[in-house]
């Protein structure tokens, strides 16, 4: 048992370390310095190979003129280069890029040995503008990148920062949702006041789900639980920042108070411990967190919350909370949550839940659950639960306990306990209870199946044995069901359940064979006759559309036991063409005929 306990544990860390390692070598993809560009340009002066660089790369590039010689001559030929080692070849390697917003900050290498003196601390203050109107700008984002180290301006605008000791050149940008961000240079001094004017983007009208006419929730900060948790500056500063590098681990009690500090909702980690809650800008690797973690952008990797994770962004990977696990975009991969699973758009991979599974989008993987599955689009694959599963457009599997409903098209598999329900049926449906508006290419089958817009009549018969029969058939004429009940001779009664189909011939005559189940009873000495198994083909022919005669042969098998009383002595029916008796049954066969009506 040690042993088998042992490889186990082995197999989930080699899977984890794969995870890491294919998360943290994917997050690089997605960064400026990653980004791959070609250039052909002879020779030119430092300063232009730098604009160049970041028009390909789609980026800006912020610098203190100080410390580029942007007058020196390079040539850059390049063939789908990384940007991270074109700079380091015309750069060298005491330049360090840093990405910041929309910028790549060029900044003097730590670890040269001019940057390791000692500098007093640096005070810096102003007022920060709205470049249009100059009206003051509150919640704005003043950050200094080497240490990470913020500070946001109030109502009127101003703000105060107090760098450390440490280099001489610092690099400060300002920040705030909704404009664009500045990049300054300062020089080492006590104090600094510096004004800021930030021009205002364009206004982004948040998207709007047309169906539901309801705004969706794309920013994780506007969470009830979020905001409960995560003090007001920290939520600020990760709405304006935007820090594109990450780190490659961090810790944390509860978001502010950990590694990254009040910038934490800005940067990405490749491996974070929350010993309460957390708060990150995203993940890319593995992320521990004994109560929750939050996580506003994207998460690749395996995650696992004592009671929950949150995720803002695209989330690529596996979940494991206590309770819940809340993703607010795309999600691939595995959910597995002892309470709830949610996201607001497309499945792809599988939720796993005691309780409960919601995609808003399309389910392309498994929900799994034993209460409810809910995908408010199509269901591409499997949707399984004890109780009830919910898609707009069946194209997989529906397996539920008690309900299954497609809202719209049932293209795959329907199979409920108890009831199925789809407004168009194009594939199959097996339960008790079948429900439909239409059924087109597909079949219902169960002990009752409606379509509102099938083949469903009453009609009345008689036969050899009972002589008045009321039937009602409902289904398709491919498929139907109906039940039956009757009276013959000395008051005996039949009931019994059939199955059919129906052949069209021409526009007024049409062929049907009916099979059916039941059992003949006598209601005057309350005893059981037997069980009763018929076949009966019958042609039809419609006089009007609600009024048809029909008639045909029918096979009959009676099973009864021995001492039961029947009609005869040999069972049911006066003649019979086979009859076969054991110490326990009879066995009676006989050819009869049918005719009646329907309508």
């Amino acid at each position: 048992m040690e042993m088998v306990a042992a490889k186990r544990i082995i197999r989930l860390g080699v899977i984890i370390f794969f995870l890491l390692v294919q998360t943290i070598s994917g997050f690089a993809q997605g960064s400026f310095l990653s980004r791959k560009i070609t250039l052909d340009i002879p020779k030119c002066s430092l300063d232009v190979a730098l604009y160049e660089i970041g028009k390909a790369g789609c980026f800006r590039f912020s610098y203190d003129a100080d410390l580029i010689p942007v007058q020196r001559k390079v040539t850059l030929k390049t063939n789908n280069i990384q940007v991270r080692a074109l700079l380091k070849e015309i750069l060298g390697k005491d330049i360090r890029p840093i990405e910041i917003g929309n910028h790549v900050i060029l900044i003097r290498d730590r670890s040269v040995s001019y940057e390791k003196k000692t500098f007093p601390n640096i005070v810096i203050m102003g007022a920060i503008l709205d470049a249009f109107n100059r009206n003051p700008l509150k919640d704005v984002t003043v950050f200094e990148v080497e240490n990470k180290k913020s500070a946001i301006s109030e109502e009127n605008g101003k703000y105060k920062l107090v760098i450390p000791t440490g280099k001489k050149i610092r690099s400060l940008n300002f920040c705030k949702s909704g404009y664009a961000d500045t990049v300054i240079f300062i020089n080492q001094a006590n104090e600094f006041k510096i004004n800021v004017l930030l021009r205002p983007l364009l206004e982004i009208i948040p998207r709007l789900d047309t169906r539901s006419g309801l705004v969706l929730v794309t920013n994780i900060d506007s969470l009830k639980i979020v905001e409960w948790i995560v003090p007001r500056v920290t939520s600020i500063n990760a709405q304006n920042l935007e820090v594109h590098t990450s780190r490659t681990i961090q810790a944390s009690i509860i978001p502010y108070i950990g590694t990254n500090w009040k910038v934490t909702g800005s940067i990405t980690n490749r491996v974070s411990f929350n010993l309460l809650a957390g708060y990150t800008g995203g993940l890319k690797g593995f992320e521990l967190g004994s109560l929750l973690n939050i996580t506003r952008k994207e998460m690749s990797g395996l995650q696992i919350g004592g009671i929950g994770n949150i995720v803002g962004g695209r989330a690529n990977g596996l979940q494991i909370g206590g309770l819940f696990n809340f993703d607010l975009d795309n999600f691939k991969g595995v959910q597995i949550a002892g309470m709830l699973n949610y996201a607001p758009d497309t499945i792809r991979g599988s939720q796993i839940s005691l309780m409960t599974n919601v995609a808003n989008g399309h389910c392309s993987g498994a929900q799994i659950s034993l209460l409810l599955n809910l995908a408010l689009k199509d269901v591409r694959k499997v949707q399984a639960c004890c109780l009830v599963n919910y898609g707009h457009n069946v194209d997989g599997v529906q397996f539920a306990g008690l309900l299954n409903i497609a809202r719209n098209h049932n293209d795959g598999l329907q199979i409920a306990g108890i009831v199925n329900y789809a407004t168009i049926v194009n594939g199959v449906q097996i339960g008790l209870v079948n429900i439909s508006n239409t059924v087109e290419r597909g079949i219902p089958i169960g002990i009752f199946s409606y379509v509102q817009k099938g083949y469903h009549l009453f009609e009345v018969s008689g036969n050899e044995i009972f002589y008045g029969n009321v039937a009602f058939k409902s289904g398709t004429k491919r498929f139907y069901s109906f039940v039956q009940f009757g009276i013959g001779n000395d008051y005996k009664l039949q009931g019994s359940y059939g199955i059919g189909t129906i052949f069209t011939l021409n526009k007024k005559l049409s062929m049907n064979l009916d099979v059916s189940a039941g059992f003949v009873y006598h209601p005057k000495d309350t005893i059981y006759h037997g069980f009763l198994l018929k076949a009966n083909p019958a042609l039809e022919y419609r006089f009007a559309k609600h009024f048809a005669l029909f008639m045909g042969p029918a096979y009959n098998l009676f099973v009864f036991t021995k001492g039961d009383p029947s009609a005869t002595s040999r069972g049911l029916s006066f003649y019979d063409f086979y009859f076969k008796s054991t110490p326990n049954a009879s066995i009676q066969m006989w050819i009869g005929g049918v005719l009646g009506a329907r309508f």
